[in-house]
């Protein structure tokens, strides 16, 4: 079990522009984020209990996207993620549907939905969303602005869904690519294979690299 750590207050962000997608940091920075999505999706609404003891373990600050229906499955999870000082905590919408079958109406409930069940598992309002699939319209985006959430997307994917990528291909392949500034995804939900594997490895060579680690909300405040 993880241990609780200090309770993190919510990141205050300034209201984002209509429309706007937050995608990566500055690249005359040389940090990098390590964000995690749970996604709301049938049989994989369960907790990959083995990378976010390894995430834990590593010490570092990251960002983790919640599903609706996933948070309802896993209550006690998201408590323990929210009383953990280097977790940042955003939303993954409700479900895992494309944005786009959506209508307005629909998409400001699907929002409306995973903001109640958050708040009230964790105590605070989100301030970030990450749309299922990472993508994202400028409508999406304007109404998730409407809804106070910033729109955050990403510019690498680990790949660690994927069935080809040993703990090695995975790590190699997330080292080589980041750059100062990159939003880097995995999974905590059960779709990264090697996710927990490769975690340390990862870290370490990011830091061989010169890289540091930051939360989505310090890149996106420039703090």
């Amino acid at each position: 079990m993880l241990a609780p750590v200090f309770l993190l207050a919510a990141v205050v962000l300034a209201a984002p522009p209509s429309g706007t997608v937050f995608a990566h940091g500055r690249r005359d920075v040389p940090r990098v984020a390590l964000t995690f999505d749970a996604c709301s999706s049938g049989r994989e609404n369960r907790c990959d209990e083995a990378a976010l003891r390894a995430l834990v373990d590593t010490g570092i600050p990251a960002t983790i996207f919640l599903g609706g229906m996933w948070m309802e499955r896993q209550a006690e999870v998201v408590r323990r993620m929210a009383a953990n000082s280097k977790l940042e905590l955003g939303l993954h919408g409700w479900d895992h549907r494309h944005l786009d079958r959506l209508s307005d109406a629909e998409l400001r409930d699907h929002l409306a939905r995973s903001k109640e069940i958050f708040v009230r598992l964790t105590g605070r309002a989100p301030v970030l969303f990450r749309p299922p699939f990472g993508i994202a319209s400028e409508r999406d985006a304007r109404i998730a602005a409407e809804a106070g959430l910033v729109t955050v997307t990403y510019d690498l994917a680990s790949g660690d869904p994927d069935p080809k990528f040993t703990r090695e291909l995975l790590t190699r392949y997330v080292v080589r690519r980041a750059r100062n500034g990159s939003v880097i995804i995995f999974h905590i939900n059960g779709r990264g294979r090697h996710t927990a594997e490769a975690l340390p490895g990862i870290v370490g060579g990011l830091k061989a690299r010169g890289l540091s680690f930051a939360t989505v909300g310090e890149m996106a405040t420039g703090r």
